[in-house]
């Protein structure tokens, strides 16, 4: 698609949750060898992340992440119009998640509220929407929910997935200002390759049976039944380091960007090896590529306002700073976006029980 340019919007905040269980890598999945653990956390850099109880869905780390964040920018719940939740892990089928939100969060109910069924570029996805409907639609102040509860779709003895899928939810809020910079943002999708990161059985398609919850070992070493996620690595990672790359390098030119323009290269947290790639690439220096893959893993639509919030909250930082993220992933789905983030407001990560 043709770049798309959002006028008069501005991020206020970003904030994150995460459950409070950890995952030790290399003391954890025992399953697996003390070596090849080794071998999987060198090559990921997934020392550990979190993982949800069965009781804790991605909607209430999203909760979590948004009161702190109201709180600190002093907003009334009931002056946002519009709640964005972009999510693989709704609590529902039916209905969209955002609408329970509405309630839970206390806002108006001349709010505008929906779902995004999207994973690894969900945040991209939402800020996409957000824009739109603020530089269309006329909405002064929505608040952009994005988390995965990923755990829950992962079989425990699958180790293509279970040494680098956490769980996390994070809350940003967006307002009009007519003295915002630009926000530039591109999306992408190619549909033919979906198969390669999804899960095979469970929606109307291929509904869930007793065939499908069957869970035995796969020919790539994975064990997993079809209700679990799959995900084909080497495919994800020529996808990544190849079409991502490109699609980040156009979108750079296209708007006359060089890596010394740029304070932060946030890249949504899919492995670390994988990122090195793409960063060293475009030519960014490690100093410009945050990350928290290592505490927490890959969070699917939380990964990138989690490593911001991960970046910006830990070292107390303040003042302008342009930045590139980057989301890519299931669907397959990749977008770009170029933003401003001056002054944003992050509090410290919240811990979920």
């Amino acid at each position: 698609m043709a770049q798309s340019v959002f006028r008069g919007v501005q991020i206020k905040g970003v904030a994150a949750a995460v459950p409070q269980v950890t995952v030790n890598n290399l003391a954890d999945h025992v399953f697996c060898s003390e070596e090849d653990r080794k071998k999987i956390v060198d090559l990921t850099g997934v020392m550990g992340y979190r993982k949800a109880p069965a009781h804790l869905c991605s909607s209430d780390l999203c909760v979590a992440a948004a009161q702190p964040l109201l709180e600190g920018l002093q907003i009334d719940p009931k002056s946002i119009d519009g709640i964005i939740f972009s999510t693989m892990t709704p609590d529902y089928r039916v209905p969209s998640t955002a609408c329970v939100l509405q309630d839970r969060l206390k806002c108006s109910t001349e709010v505008v509220a929906y779902d995004i069924n999207m994973g690894c570029s969900g945040y991209v996805v939402g800020l996409y929407n957000a824009c739109a409907a603020m530089q269309g639609g006329g909405l002064k102040r929505v608040l952009l929910l994005a988390g995965d509860t990923q755990t829950k779709l992962c079989h425990a003895g699958d180790k293509n997935v279970v040494f680098i899928l956490g769980d996390g939810g994070t809350a940003t809020l967006l307002e009009a200002n007519v003295n915002a910079e630009p926000i530039t943002v591109e999306l992408r999708t190619d549909g033919s390759r979906f198969q390669n990161l999804y899960v095979p059985c469970g929606g109307f398609r291929s509904p869930s049976d007793e065939s499908s919850r069957q869970v035995r070992e796969r020919a790539d070493g994975g064990v997993r039944s079809d209700d679990h996620l799959y995900m084909n690595g080497m495919e994800i990672f020529k996808f990544s380091s190849t079409d991502v790359v490109k699609s980040l390098a156009g979108f750079m030119e296209a708007g006359g960007l060089l890596p010394d323009h740029i304070s932060y290269l946030f890249l949504h947290q899919a492995n670390k090896f994988m990122n090195d790639k793409i960063a060293g690439k475009l030519k960014f220096s490690k100093e410009k590529v945050p990350y928290s893959i290592g505490m927490y893993g890959n969070t699917g639509s939380a990964s990138i306002p989690l490593t911001i919030t991960h970046h910006f909250a830990g070292r107390k930082m303040s003042g302008r700073h342009r930045v590139l993220l980057c989301g890519f992933g299931v669907g397959l789905s990749w977008g770009m976006v170029d933003v401003v983030l001056d002054d944003i407001f992050t509090p410290a990560i919240v811990e979920c029980p």
